[in-house]
This record gives C-alpha cells, sequence and structure tokens, in this order.
C-alpha cells in the first residue's frame, strides 16, 4: 500500500548495492551507492562522476562486522571500471579493451535509455492537466444543457 502512495507522489526509492572500495594508497572502504544504468553510481551534487558496471555474478557474501552490515558485496578498484579477480566474467561480458571501450559501453547504456523511453509513458505537464479538466468540464456542461433543453421541450 505504502509503494503505491510512494509511486504516486514520485518517491520512488533508488536501489542500493554496497561496494567494497580499494584506492591506490592500499586502503579501502565499504560504501552503500546507487543503481543506476545497470552500474553502481558514485555522486556528487547530484550528478554522476564515476561509475562501475555492476554484475550479480561479481557479489559476493558478507556476513558483517562491527558496524558494517551483512551484505552482497562488489569488489571495486578506483583504476577499472570492472574488477573480476576470479574470472567469472565470460569474454561477452566484459566490455572491449582500447579505444572502443567507452564507444561501445556508452551506446549499449544509450540503448537502454531508448528501450525505457519507448516503454514508460510521458507524465502529462500541469498545463496538460489543467487544459484535459478544462475541456472535460465544457463537454460535461453542454451535455446538461442538452438535456435540459430537451425535458423543456
Amino acid at each position: 500500500m505504502f509503494e503505491f502512495i510512494n509511486n504516486l507522489i514520485g518517491n520512488t526509492p533508488k536501489e542500493r548495492r554496497t561496494q567494497l572500495f580499494f584506492r591506490d594508497d592500499g586502503k579501502f572502504q565499504f560504501r552503500k551507492l546507487e543503481i543506476e544504468h545497470g552500474s553502481q553510481v558514485e555522486k556528487q551534487n547530484g550528478e554522476i562522476i564515476k561509475a562501475w558496471p555492476h554484475f550479480y555474478k561479481l557479489q559476493k557474501a558478507f556476513n558483517g562486522f562491527k558496524n558494517i552490515g551483512a551484505d552482497m558485496v562488489t569488489i571495486a578498484f578506483d583504476r577499472d571500471i570492472i574488477l573480476d579477480p576470479y574470472d567469472q566474467l565470460s569474454p561477452t561480458e566484459k566490455p572491449e579493451k582500447g579505444p572502443q571501450l567507452i564507444k561501445n559501453w556508452i551506446s549499449r547504456i544509450g540503448e537502454g535509455q531508448r528501450y525505457k523511453v519507448q516503454n514508460k509513458p510521458g507524465s502529462m505537464l500541469m498545463l496538460d492537466k489543467i487544459t484535459m479538466f478544462l475541456g472535460t468540464a465544457l463537454v460535461l456542461e453542454w451535455v446538461i444543457i442538452g438535456i435540459n433543453v430537451a425535458i423543456n421541450h
């Protein structure tokens, strides 16, 4: 019930996943990141600044420790967009290396966005809603006047 109300008012929850993030200096941290466009994204002021493709196959079970809750964790590194140390991804799932990497990866994201837009009806603007309401009210008024004229004659 509450999910229905949240969807009506536009408060759809974002999917979040835990990432074990390794830095160049050897330090690491556990962090929860949002999933957007099939990638774990790091945001700053609402803008995406970094992204790592998210594969469910690469998640590892983590039982939790002290203040870090139990969750499925994806391992990531600062300079690699896909860290697959156990070679779990097939060659077709991995992006190509070299100059085609960015072009092909972005085209896949763009294709996914195109399908989302095609399958989701656009929201009506407030002006469109007001026009629809007033048009419906006008038609109802004509129907009522027509009924009154028919009854009185």
